[in-house]
């Protein structure tokens, strides 16, 4: 790599990351700027696209201060999938765009869905036929919302709505347009099929491109606002979770790796040569979707680290106390796992319902064994052990497709924990890989512009550039046997708890 640095715009929820990467990929610069939701009450949330801007507008100024002579040539955008944004004319927004898993556009899907066919519109998107992708949120906007949805001039996702803010043509990665349930993901092509049946027009839509594409160079005028010296190449990046794929360096000729990653939520990103797009897939609501030279698969639980933070919050006075003689209050609270035997409680992690293999938003948190003997360590055991069996079944939904899982490479905050890691090594019976990689999203979209550039043939190789350290934690056969008989009885209790949700 040369001495030019390489910008990785990470977009998510709640939040934005710019990061600066030198020719030894180590982080030269790093901004962080958050924004919040808008409750538009009845578990109704929007996102204002124009806020994402400013605060990622904001994260580069901040970035190109910081980094002194220094040039940034290139950069890319990793960005959160499903969410549409209904923009006019002069890329304004007329409205800000629905959040994913809001419940906007269950009944419109579903109605879809019985016309256009499950299978068929599987076979075509890789997406299962739920309400959390963009065509969803532009089906509900058409029926209620009518006089917004006549202004709409375009339908951007934030890659290409912060790439036109920057004076780029717009142009969409395969893996986000994927992520809309607008996309041929073969063709690799918006699907005339569909945007015909809900009177969608293809210019309406940006450009589709592979991940790792040279665009063109930011607008000089925008350029200078931002305080780029020079000229700075726009790249195509990609949908969050394949980035971090990139990122972390999975490996398509090892496709019994997969990628963990452990924040707010928790997902299982697996490679594919190519789309796999079976019954088991489908039934257990795998998408399918391109990456880079390949396809992508994810499996998502909704609520992970925020469990952490929800019982922190809960109990701030007493956790608080007790972690004023530590410098992380997650450290101190994580402590006290004991990764060799099961504790006396289970928790389902359900706090905000379901997405994989069972999707079912309407399922709850439920903490089951309580006692008067019960102790802080114990609640903290249950949720942490909750999280894993969790993920077994994960897992397991994947095995059940014909994708086995050998191992789990970590990246994210929850990688910080050797204990969790070891319990999450015994419950689910795989290898875990741990290393000192947090934010493998932007890393990911920086090594594709850097690909894209021609400064490297596969961004998957940029983790060989590093020097982070690894940890392998292997099952522990004594301890595993212990853990399955446990988790025969947490399945036992998931599927009483979805059945009552649902009745």
């Amino acid at each position: 790599m040369s001495d030019m640095l390489l910008l990785g715009l990470d977009i998510g929820t709640s939040g934005c990351k710019a990061i600066a990467f030198d020719e030894n990929w180590s982080m030269a610069a790093h901004s962080h700027r958050e924004y919040d939701l808008i409750n538009a009450g009845n578990n109704r949330f929007d996102l204002e696209a124009e806020t994402v801007w400013e605060k990622c507008a904001e994260a580069i100024i901040e970035i190109n201060r910081s980094i002194g002579r220094s040039k940034i040539g290139a950069i890319a955008i990793s960005a959160l999938g499903d969410v549409i944004i209904p923009l006019d004319d002069a890329c304004r927004t007329v409205r800000p765009c629905v959040i994913d898993f809001d419940p906007r556009g269950k009944n419109e899907i579903a109605l879809f869905v019985n016309d256009f066919g499950t299978d068929r519109l599987y076979e075509i998107t890789g997406m299962p036929p739920l309400h959390i992708n963009s065509l969803a949120k532009i089906l509900w906007i058409k029926k209620n919302e009518p006089g917004i949805y006549k202004k709409v001039r375009r339908w951007a996702t934030f890659e290409d709505y912060i790439l036109q803010k920057m004076g780029v043509k717009p142009a969409v990665s395969y893996s986000l347009a994927a992520r809309t349930m607008l996309f041929d993901i073969r063709n690799k092509s918006w699907s005339k099929d569909i945007i015909n049946a809900i009177g969608v027009n293809e210019n309406q839509l940006a450009q589709p491109v592979g991940s790792g594409s040279v665009l063109e160079k930011i607008n000089d005028k925008i350029a200078g606002k931002l305080g780029f010296s020079g000229d700075v190449i726009a790249c195509s990046g990609g949908h969050d979770m394949f980035c971090a794929t990139v990122g972390a360096g999975l490996d398509i000729n090892d496709p019994t790796t997969a990628l963990n990653i452990v924040g707010t939520m928790e997902a299982i990103v697996v490679l594919m040569k190519e789309p796999k797009l079976n019954k088991e897939m489908l039934e257990n609501l795998y998408p399918c979707f391109p990456g880079f030279n390949d396809y992508v698969s994810l499996s998502l639980n909704l609520t992970s680290g925020s469990i952490l933070k929800w019982y922190r919050d809960l109990f701030s006075d007493i956790v608080l106390n007790q972690a004023a003689k530590n410098k992380n209050v997650y450290d101190m609270l994580l402590q006290g796992i004991d990764p060799t035997r099961p504790g006396d409680l289970l928790l389902i992690p359900h706090f905000s319902g379901t997405c994989n293999p069972v999707f079912n938003p309407d399922s709850k948190g439920t903490l089951y064994g309580l006692s008067l003997n019960t102790g802080v360590n114990d609640l903290i055991q249950g949720m942490i052990e909750g999280l894993c069996y969790e993920l077994k079944m994960h897992i397991q939904g994947f095995q059940n497709a014909g994708v086995p899982i050998n191992r789990l490479r970590i990246v994210g905050g929850g990688s910080r924990s050797d204990k969790w890691l070891q319990l999450k090594a015994n419950i689910t019976g795989v290898e875990i890989i741990n290393s000192t990689l947090y934010e493998a999203s932007a890393m990911g979209a920086a090594a594709l512009s850097g690909s894209a550039v021609g400064i490297f043939d596969d961004p998957y190789k940029v983790i060989e550039y590093t020097k982070g350290k690894e940890n392998r934690f292997y099952p522990s056969s004594k301890a595993e046997k212990k853990f399955d008989e446990k988790f025969i009885k947490y399945q036992r209790l998931n599927k009483a708890v979805n059945s009552y949700e649902t009745n």
